[in-house]
């Protein structure tokens, strides 16, 4: 229950956000066009461009952290201060050792694949489009093995490796970032009908509360009670007759008793 509420706040968030991973899509086709268009580039040319690239990449992910839950921004953050901290350096060190400028690319995309690869593994039961993130996590994996194991390969095969590399990663990324959008939409649309259902709900019960608090007085109680306030109203109204003088107090009866008349002649009796 709680790794499935997790994913659905992480799908949400990268729902929500699905411009990000577009925005990063498109850098890295640019940067890879960028190393192809120019076969003769260097790897101090390599190293700027790239600067360039994981600046703006980072800059993409800290925005997205600081717009996500509090559940799932350590990930993102992480990546953000990595892809920042290369880019800085790459661009304000381009003529550092060649070696380890391609030692840290090669583990900022080991770090990139293993957080896409957690991502995917988190949203396969949301979305269908997660073997879109495994491929990507995985190609940056193997991407970053390479530079780790062959760094001497020569610099022109380097460029020609990050360069497809870099094409292949944003297209995937970009449209891995649409086909969130729809997501988003799809998203929209359930939290809309379920607030709606919410307020019927809501109406429903209001009107059933009402109902019921009406039906406490049936019709039989309401005549029957207007009838006896009906003959009480009479009984106060009618006129009362002075009963001093022909009525008697009967202590044994407890009541008011009428005295009998004597005759006159005693003969009578």
């Amino acid at each position: 229950m709680v790794r499935n509420a997790l994913a659905g706040d992480m799908l949400g968030e990268l729902s929500r956000h699905w411009w990000v991973l577009v925005v990063r899509g498109g850098a890295a086709v640019i940067f890879g066009l960028l190393a192809l268009i120019w076969p003769g580039m260097t790897l101090l040319a390599l190293a700027i461009v790239f600067g360039v690239y994981a600046l703006v990449d980072g800059i993409a992910l800290g925005v997205f952290a600081y717009r996500a839950e509090p559940g799932t921004r350590t990930p993102l953050i992480v990546q953000s201060v990595i892809g920042v901290l290369l880019g800085l350096g790459a661009l304000f060190w381009p003529v550092v050792a060649i070696l380890a400028l391609v030692f840290l690319i090669g583990a900022w995309a080991i770090v990139t694949g293993i957080a896409e690869m957690v991502t995917a593994v988190r949203l396969r039961s949301r979305i269908d489009s997660e073997w879109m993130l495994i491929f990507v996590g995985a190609l940056s994996v193997i991407f970053g093995l390479m530079l780790w194991f062959w760094p001497l390969a020569g610099a022109q095969a380097v460029v020609l490796v990050v360069a497809v590399y870099a094409i292949v990663f944003g297209v995937v990324m970009a449209v891995a970032g649409f086909r969130l959008k729809g997501s988003a939409d799809t998203l929209a649309e359930d939290e809309g009908g379920a607030m709606t259902a919410d307020a019927d709900d809501r109406t429903t019960a209001e009107t059933e509360g009402t109902s019921e608090e009406e039906r406490e007085v049936s019709p039989f109680d309401e005549g029957y009670a207007d009838g006896y306030r009906a003959g009480y109203e009479g009984d106060r109204n009618a006129p009362r007759e002075n009963t001093e003088e022909n009525e008697t107090v009967d202590p044994r009866a407890g009541r008011h008793r009428a005295p009998k008349k004597r005759p006159d002649d005693p003969g009578a009796l």
